[in-house]
């Protein structure tokens, strides 16, 4: 029976390593990669707008995501200007300058090119990464990036959370502070420090 017990034990710990090495490494990624696009990454299509730029607004629970739908005559997959691409949107100067019938430049990745009339359930709009009419450009890539890698801090709450589990897979018997307690605490105090950086 206490050869049982242990292996049970063993198993447990070894899960729990698996656990921490897998959320360490996996946001420690995603908090370390580099988010900005390279021009060659990117084409511009032209197109002429079929309707004028749709501003819209979806609330899930106390958070609102906005973004622009722009509807054009040659594709019949609409296009989407979201996520911290609207951010980075100069918004006023969009609503005054384009309207519907405007032949304007819309910057895509160029791994979309083919897929640009494929709708899918999960893919239902056209990501646009820019926007430009004559010589004015209304989304600022630079900035863009800025915000997604501020935003990318968030990653290293789950980072320290992976962290902290890891010291667990190596004790045998109990420990002075059980795992759920110091995870709460250890969250706890990231939200705070992450909240009072991200007003820095």
């Amino acid at each position: 029976m206490k050869q049982k017990s242990f292996k049970q034990t063993l198993s447990a710990r070894i899960f729990n390593a698996i656990i921490s090495f897998t959320i360490t490494f996996f946001f420690l990624y995603l908090a370390l990669r580099d988010n900005s696009i390279s021009k060659y990454e990117l084409q511009t299509i032209y197109v002429t707008l079929k309707e004028n730029p749709e501003y819209n607004e979806d609330k899930i629970k106390s958070t609102t995501y906005r973004n622009i739908v722009l509807t054009t005559k040659e594709y019949r997959k609409k296009f989407k200007i979201t996520g911290m691409t609207y951010e980075a949107t100069d918004h006023k100067s969009l609503k005054a300058d384009i309207r519907a019938g405007n032949k304007i430049g819309i910057v895509i990745r160029r791994s979309d090119l083919a897929k640009l009339d494929h709708c899918t359930v999960i893919s239902k709009y056209n990501e646009v990464y820019g926007l430009n009419k004559n010589d004015n450009s209304y989304i600022n890539l630079k900035l863009r990036s800025e915000l997604i890698n501020n935003d990318s801090r968030w990653y290293y709450f789950f980072v320290t959370i992976g962290l902290f589990m890891l010291p667990y897979s190596f004790i045998k018997g109990k420990p002075l502070i059980s795992m759920a307690a110091g995870i709460t605490t250890v969250a706890v105090v990231g939200m705070i420090v992450l909240f009072l950086t991200s007003k820095v």
